[in-house]
């Protein structure tokens, strides 16, 4: 017969042995970089009709150029640490001089290109300045809505500019960081433009990715055109893009501020133009002064930071602007890095967690220095780690909690047999947790195994 003694010894043996599973499935999948891969669906819609050869590009990936030895050097440190990139490419002087996909993505693929969507509604505004259906960033956006009663108008609401949409100062108010505020039915537009200016348009600056949809909507009001096929005109068809894949909400507006699907040399297509100063093939399309004015730094010295704190750059028109050089940002490490005195345009996509890793790549680039950087998901990991070990301390102390002071009093006065058997239950809250990681263990497993990291260069190369 087993005493209360004997029941204590056998829940301290469980406890031990069930931690100690717990701790090595964490660990397991701690340890493990290669979970991108479970995730990177998100990051593309699949590969499109796509001739490499017939697409403007020239391309000369033996090409020796300035700093050669450093964009190799960074290649290598992607390959060594691992850094999560799906591709890059380079681009010197209108020519891909080095171009590198992984993970199966190809030329062909539609990455998934977040914020960097942000850039590209900047040039669509400064085309449309260009032909005259806007005057001036200076107009108030109301404007371009005579007949609409907004929601919560305001002297301050009426003030708002393009300029400011385009600065992330209008003062719009979701009672929340715009980056967690839930999803919009209907209009994103108008669902902005009801919302309240809580203040003075110029005075704050806080990241917004829904405010730039008034932007593609009084495009659309002006050009009496959808935005894609506006798009489409001026500035995707003369850059030799084509079947583009940009989201729209309810209503059918594209977003402003996220949602457009390129390939990745689509993407550098918008780093060269900015290097030629708008334009492509002898043909200007956009003005020089919008690919000056909208590069410039725009964020006032004195600005209120709401829900966040000053970024090591500056603002522009929907770009950020840093020492030398300005970059389309978008989440995961989407990037548009175009340094006009080095006459190189730069293009990561990837699935960077870190947010970081293709800023300290090119940061190192810069410096010629990768000595002491870090692999991004290790400076990952190690952020993380506080809060896995807080989570084992709670389950362990849940589970220490209902052992010793909850169930065992509860049932002091049963039988030895049902005493074995709910004491047991004090271990409930480990098998649900167990059998989560473990899954996940599997998985990540099968992922190391069946899907490991590969690497390809692009050899088409083409003239044009």
């Amino acid at each position: 017969v087993r005493t209360r003694a004997d029941m204590r010894d056998i829940n301290k043996h469980q406890m031990f042995v069930v931690f100690t599973i717990v701790l090595v499935l964490s660990m397991t999948i701690y340890s493990n970089a290669h979970f991108r891969d479970l995730f990177s669906y998100y990051e593309h819609t699949g590969d499109k009709t796509y001739d490499p050869n017939d697409d403007g590009w020239s391309v000369d990936l033996d090409a020796s150029f300035e700093m050669v030895d450093q964009f190799d050097l960074m290649l290598e440190n992607i390959d060594e640490y691992e850094y999560p990139a799906n591709s890059v490419i380079v681009v010197n002087q209108g020519t891909i001089v080095r171009e590198r996909y992984y993970n199966d993505f190809s030329y062909s693929t539609q990455f998934n290109t977040y914020s960097v969507t942000k850039s590209f509604t900047s040039v669509l505004v400064g085309i449309a300045i260009d032909q005259g259906i806007i005057d001036s960033v200076d107009d108030p956006v109301v404007s371009f809505f005579p007949n609409t009663i907004f929601d919560d108008d305001s002297p301050e609401k009426q003030s708002v500019t393009i300029k400011h949409i385009l600065t992330m100062t209008s003062g719009f108010d979701y009672g929340v960081d715009p980056t967690f505020a839930p999803p919009v039915d209907g209009s994103m537009a108008m669902h902005v433009l009801n919302s309240p200016v809580n203040r003075e348009p110029g005075t704050s600056w806080v990241y917004d990715s829904k405010a730039p949809s008034i932007l593609t909507r009084i495009i659309e009001i002006q050009s009496n055109m959808s935005l894609i096929d506006f798009a489409n005109e001026y500035l995707f068809g003369p850059l030799g893009i084509q079947e583009v894949a940009w989201g729209t909400d309810d209503s059918g507006l594209a977003y402003g501020g996220f949602g457009l699907y390129l390939t990745s040399r689509e993407m550098a297509k918008l780093g060269q133009l900015f290097l030629q100063e708008g334009v492509w093939n002898g043909e200007q399309i956009v003005a020089k002064e919008w690919v000056q004015e909208s590069t410039l730094d725009h964020m006032p010295a004195n600005v209120q930071f709401v829900y966040s704190v000053r970024p090591s750059g500056g603002y522009g028109y929907l770009w950020w602007i840093y020492d030398g050089f300005y970059t389309a940002s978008g989440l995961h490490g989407q990037r548009i890095i175009v340094h006009p005195g080095n006459e190189y345009a730069l293009v990561f996509t990837s699935l960077d967690v870190t947010q970081e890793g293709a800023d300290n790549l090119h940061e190192s680039l810069l410096d010629g220095d990768f000595v002491g950087w870090e692999e991004p998901m290790t400076d990952f990991y190690k952020r993380s780690a506080p809060y896995l070990i807080l989570l084992l301390l709670f389950f362990a102390t849940t589970n220490f909690a209902l052992l010793k002071y909850g169930i065992n009093q509860r049932i002091s006065s049963k039988g030895k047999d049902q005493d074995i058997v709910l004491t047991s239950l004090g271990l409930s809250t480990y098998p649900v947790f167990v059998g989560f990681l473990a899954t996940l263990s599997i998985v990540f497993v099968a992922l190391d195994l069946f899907l490991p990291v590969r690497e390809e260069s692009c050899s088409q190369n083409s003239n044009g």
